[in-house]
């Protein structure tokens, strides 16, 4: 079995922002000491009531309360970032938490946060590119003078990495940007909105794009996920919150035809029912149950890495995501490496 990374919720109706960031500093703990390998923040802006935002910010504030998690995003919206502060702050990060910092990258998809950030939408995809070629000279500890279509930057950037760069992993799911992904990435992170079937399909046209450039490869699922008695009893405690982020998925049009045959069927909402998404998307179950699923979908996608969110927005509450997190650790993380 791969290894385990948690997502962590960027929003929690009816708590405030500072209790939310201290419950999450507590489900970080308790994931280093249940062996996730890594923590991860999305990035998410104006949300209705409000959410966190500045994920690397966050990051630096939640690696200071650990010693051996990897810190990542899954992803940024990489072309709403300044690429040489975002450099900068990405390799302050990486110096100050030893070289845990993983960069997850995006080309953004909410027209409105563009809007808010003063961005060409309809540039996303080459801002992304021109970003990361500035990532690779600002990393490179060398003067440089970029003049490009859509930044001009000329210095030398002093704030290095822990130890050379940290890694990008680009989540795409189109075919440029899993070629992208192959060409210029340290891994491809699949959406949580593909089912494992269609992911196995698109990891093949990743690792293609990573062989032809002479890179290696690694794939890493972002899939929604619980832990608890059984199917029913994550059913009944864990799944509707689930749902509820996946309809904003579907109501943000990240559900696609040509990846999801049934969207034309979905006409009304009682027809985005759980049977219909869960399969090959959502990780729950006993902890047998998780382990099975996800031995097969590490073995039918050749992924290294499951990061799975188990906390929704509206819930399961901090008190049962802890106690999942535990479990999921000691029952099926642990289970597999002893």
């Amino acid at each position: 079995m791969g290894a385990f990374g948690l997502v962590l919720p960027i929003q929690g109706p009816g708590t405030d922002l500072h209790t939310l960031l201290a419950e999450l500093g507590e489900e970080v703990l308790a994931a280093e000491r249940a062996g996730f390998d890594a923590v991860f923040l999305p990035e998410f802006h104006q949300a209705h009531g409000g959410a966190l935002v500045s994920p690397l910010l966050l990051l630096a504030w939640l690696g200071a309360r650990t010693s051996r998690i990897r810190l990542g995003t899954l992803v940024l919206s990489g072309p709403l970032h300044d690429p040489v502060r975002l450099a900068e702050d990405a390799a302050m990060l990486d110096q100050a938490t030893g070289g845990r910092v993983i960069l997850g990258l995006g080309v953004a998809h909410v027209e409105p946060d563009f809007k808010l950030y003063g961005v060409e939408r309809r540039h996303r995809g080459a801002i992304l590119d021109e970003l990361l070629d500035l990532l690779d000279l600002a990393w490179a500890d060398a003067a440089f003078d970029h003049r490009g279509r859509f930044f001009q930057r000329a210095g030398h950037v002093t704030a290095p990495p822990f130890a050379g760069r940290p890694p990008v992993w680009i989540a795409a799911h189109g075919p440029r940007g899993l070629a992208r992904a192959g060409a210029r990435g340290n891994a491809w992170v699949c959406d949580p909105q593909r089912d494992v079937t269609t992911a196995a399909r698109l990891a093949e046209t990743y690792r293609a794009a990573a062989d032809a450039a002479g890179r290696p490869s690694e794939v890493v699922l972002f899939r929604d996920g619980w832990v608890g008695e059984s199917r029913e009893d994550c059913e009944r405690r864990w799944a509707p919150h689930a749902m509820k982020v996946h309809r904003l998925y579907y109501n943000l049009g990240t559900y696609l035809p040509e990846f999801e045959p049934w969207v034309d069927e979905v006409r009304a909402r009682e027809d985005f029912t759980l049977e219909r998404l869960a399969p090959g998307r959502l990780l729950y179950g006993s902890p047998a149950e998780v382990r099975g699923t996800a031995d097969a979908w590490f073995a039918q996608t050749g992924a290294s890495m499951i990061a799975v969110r188990m906390r929704q927005p509206t819930g399961p509450s901090h008190a049962e995501a802890l106690e999942a997190i535990e479990r999921l650790g000691r029952e099926v993380i642990g289970h597999t490496r002893t």
